[in-house]
């Protein structure tokens, strides 16, 4: 899985072009009293008119054409300003499957999940549960047991939930039959790589907001004086701080690392797989560290609808648990390294190389 080189100075200008377009809609809305960032179909309008919705999806399937570390720096961009827009589910997930199945990308938003339910009697029905974005979709793109399928939105009845950052995360159910051209029979189950994808987004995503988390909290400390003095002085308040910025980095380069991993070596490489459950599960323990670090940092008013903090820490949270739970990806890296002939050092080496 090869894209063209791409410089530093492109990923810097296509840095700040998200930039822009994410924070001109979620900055006048962060401070606002109320849980969530509400979808803003004028900021998927500007994203979409920018080409960054389908930024990695091939020029013949209608989209941009760039590689994955072109899609990555979008995605951290998206954590960092908290920006309600599903480009993840949109491009790796939705618009691969469609590609991987023959299918048309579909106009409009798209979103994606996966089942393990098998169409019976030449209809597939089925309850999604916790799909991200599937009431401002257009088309809802299901990959189960050999086929995908991309089902319009009128087909779908859909129950609103959220999750604990007032994300959409929704109850959907499917009765469709399989006899139409939007369904395709497959040879391969893509559910692995599905969640590898996944996996792989919300760590890049968990980045952006947990740098956006620490960055407010170094002004915060910076700013608020206690006991005389600014609070950035109190060696508590500064290893809170050492601490998170530990975290961070280390989820950042194990992130980075991931994606540098699929982009040469494919998703579905031994290289890929390894580096993605490392980049989940370092994502996941630096949303737990920085979240609480960051909040006792802040003191209650972190915790109130009047600080925009909450709309970093509380995804971060959240997306601990989407494609994969921690445990689930360290028992996973556990038992690939004991079923190795290999030791543990030889296994994480021989996985650790881009070439």
């Amino acid at each position: 899985m090869t894209s063209p080189p791409v410089s530093a100075d492109e990923l810097a200008e296509l840095r700040s072009l998200a930039d822009d377009i994410c924070s001109t809609a979620t900055e006048p809305v962060l401070d606002l009293q109320r849980r969530d960032v509400a979808f803003d179909p004028k900021l998927w309008s500007n994203l979409s008119e920018s080409g960054l919705t389908l930024l990695s999806t091939p020029e013949e399937h209608g989209g941009s054409g760039a590689g994955l570390l072109e899609l990555a720096v979008v995605l951290e961009q998206l954590g960092y300003h908290a920006a309600p827009a599903p480009i993840a589910e949109n491009d790796l997930l939705a618009s691969w499957l469609l590609q991987t199945a023959g299918l048309p990308v579909a106009t409009g938003l798209m979103t994606a999940a996966h089942t393990t339910v098998a169409p019976t009697d030449g209809r597939l029905r089925v309850t999604l549960e916790s799909v991200p974005w599937a009431r401002h979709a257009d088309t809802l793109v299901i990959t189960g047991p050999g086929f995908v399928t991309a089902v319009p939105a009128a087909a779908l009845t859909v129950s609103e939930a959220d999750d604990i950052a007032a994300q959409p995360l929704d109850r959907v159910d499917v009765d469709i039959p399989t006899d139409s051209d939007s369904f395709a029979i497959l040879d391969a189950d893509l559910a692995a790589e599905f969640r590898l994808r996944g996996a792989l987004a919300r760590a890049l995503q968990t980045c952006g907001a947990l740098n956006r988390a620490l960055e407010m909290t170094v002004r915060h400390v910076s700013e608020r004086v206690q006991f005389g003095r600014p609070l950035a002085k109190f060696q508590a308040v500064q290893n809170l701080v050492a601490s998170s910025a530990s975290a961070l980095c280390l989820v950042r380069s194990a992130a980075d690392f991931a994606v540098d991993m699929a982009q040469v070596h494919g998703f579905d490489s031994e290289q890929a797989r390894f580096a993605i459950a490392v980049a989940k599960i370092e994502s996941s323990r630096a949303a737990t560290t920085v979240s609480r670090n960051t909040h006792q940092a802040h003191g209650a008013i972190g915790f109130t609808l009047d600080h925009r903090l909450r709309h970093f820490t509380g995804r971060a949270l959240a997306w601990r648990s989407e494609f994969g739970s921690t445990r689930q990806w360290q028992r996973e890296l556990g038992q690939a390294v004991l079923e190795s002939s290999s030791s543990a050092w030889e296994f994480v080496t021989a996985r650790s190389t881009s070439c």
